[in-house]
């Protein structure tokens, strides 16, 4: 797949490239997904069993090696370069096939096949380098990782693979964790989210003047400067009662819906104080806990901008936001925080970008998570093409935003999201923040804290704070579509698509 890449030539695969077997006519669509399905369960079978890889894959392999002291171009595109360019697709086709399920939480594939998928798990399991399901290639050069969604819209190489991802760069580094034993108690058809908007308040004095450190540029232009957030939890002393509160709200909601899986707070909503003590409460009635979290920096050391994420029965999962908010003269006056930030300059939230890191959460057979945080959302560098390539059946985007109206820049980059790779997207901003946003010329609706979208539904979806409420229960329920790759390979129905299927305001 790597040097198909680079060269191009994948791009055969819709006009010149035919599979066939020696003497034969060239495969139909159905024949050729029969044919890979058998070979690919062949291939799983012989590893399982310790015998030789079958004899189309040896033959494939073959041919390669013999071409292998030629530059790309002449290897793929020569003379001969049609032939080998679909002997490389064909034995990558093949290793796709025989991959099927890796990294799913709950699959168990056929009878006696467990060995391989037990071994397809400890692969994943993430090092200070990550995950990587190759046991041959140094993680700096390349990984491969899981795929739950192909995308169906124009032709890249991400179109020719169904269950297996191809990541190049290590810019930054990709976590897969599995989490089967989470799911077993709960119903595998429905996903219970319990969203808290907090704070419910933010003003303008909590955004400051940051001082540079000794570790940054040292001739930053003078027209930019530093600031820093402070979290409301720390100035204003609610450390005790935020828990408490949430306990109260996961009573009302379970009062309302049944029971809720995880619980999702905003960016920035919680200090490592408040965070401390709300895990245990979340924990306790076995849901997740998706928060972002704050730590305040030194003269010595930047604040920390970061998602925790607490699974039951798991250690606690960590990521870093990848890029600084930028905060020009438009939005100083729509947050009327020019009191403590000069509109003439430009402002950059003060962070240590240096651990850039993505977790790939896997949930249930139909559900892997992943979590962004605001402009990690909108920059395609350097978390963009991993989302893309392992398609995450759900992205979670924790924000510090105004309201999630469809016309706003997180609208538009969920919408692309949502039609390549095909992952559902959930934006989420704290109801303080959206209130502190006062556009002018227009009407601020200040209560669209949250906004879905996914695959199958034509435009976003606003999801309103009514007032008097203290959080939302989002109801989603996997759906499924059948999803082809370009050389024509169905996947039966097996892509799960989350979508919403009730919004339920609570309040204590």
């Amino acid at each position: 797949m790597s040097l198909l890449q680079k060269s191009g030539s994948y791009v055969h695969a819709l006009s010149q490239w035919l599979p066939t077997e020696p003497g034969q006519p060239g495969f139909d669509s159905r024949k050729w997904t029969a044919h890979t399905a058998k070979v690919g369960a062949r291939w799983r079978s012989t590893w399982i069993h310790r015998r030789s890889v079958p004899f189309k894959v040896k033959e494939l392999w073959r041919r390669i090696v013999a071409a292998w002291d030629k530059p790309i171009p002449e290897f793929l595109r020569g003379s001969d370069g049609r032939i080998l360019g679909a002997v490389m697709l064909e034995l990558a086709v093949l290793a796709d096939t025989a991959s099927g399920g890796v990294g799913v939480a709950g699959f168990t594939g056929l009878s006696g096949e467990q060995e391989f998928y037990n071994q397809a798990d400890k692969l994943l399991q993430a090092d200070s380098n990550g995950s990587s399901l190759c046991s041959e290639i140094d993680k700096s050069r390349l990984r491969v990782l899981p795929k739950m969604h192909t995308p169906q819209n124009g032709l890249t190489i991400r179109s020719l693979s169904m269950h297996l991802a191809l990541c190049l760069g290590d810019e930054i580094t990709p976590s897969w964790v599995l989490s089967g034993a989470w799911a077993g108690p709960l119903s595998t058809s429905s996903l219970n989210l319990l969203l808290v908007p907090w704070p419910q308040q933010i003003r303008p004095c909590q955004f400051a003047k940051s001082e540079s450190l000794r570790t940054d540029a040292p001739s930053f232009p003078e027209q930019y400067g530093f600031f820093t957030y402070r979290s409301a939890t720390s100035t204003f002393s609610l450390e005790e009662s935020l828990a408490n509160r949430i306990e109260k709200l996961l009573d009302a909601s379970e009062t309302l819906i049944g029971r809720v899986d995880a619980v999702v707070l905003p960016e920035l909503s919680l200090t490592q104080a408040v965070h401390e003590q709300l895990s245990p409460v979340v924990q306790k009635r076995k849901a997740l806990l998706i928060a972002g979290v704050t730590r305040e920096g030194g003269p010595e050391s930047y604040p920390v901008n970061e998602v925790l994420c607490d699974v039951p029965g798991l250690v606690q999962l960590q990521q870093r936001k990848h890029h600084r908010w930028c905060l020009d003269r438009s939005q100083i006056e729509q947050y009327g925080i020019g009191s403590q930030l000069d509109p003439e300059r430009t402002w950059w939230e003060h962070l240590d970008l240096q651990q850039r890191s993505i977790t790939f959460l896997s949930l249930m057979p139909w559900l892997v998570l992943s979590v962004l945080i605001c402009e990690d959302l909108a920059r395609p560098d350097p978390v963009g093409d991993l989302i893309r390539s392992v398609g995450p059946n759900l992205v979670i985007a924790l924000l510090m935003d105004g309201p999630q109206i469809k016309e706003r820049w997180s609208a538009r980059y969920a919408t692309t999201l949502a039609d390549d790779p095909g992952s559902s997207v959930l934006t989420l901003t704290s109801i303080g923040m959206s209130l502190l946003s006062r556009p002018f010329g227009g009407p601020s609706r200040s209560r669209t804290v949250a906004l879905w979208k996914d695959a199958k539904r034509s435009t976003p979806v606003e999801i309103d704070l009514p007032d008097g409420y203290d959080g939302i229960v989002l109801s989603l329920t996997p759906r499924w579509f059948e999803e082809f790759t370009a050389d024509g390979r169905s996947d039966g129905r097996t892509a799960g698509h989350p979508v919403l299927s009730g919004i339920h305001p609570v309040r204590i």
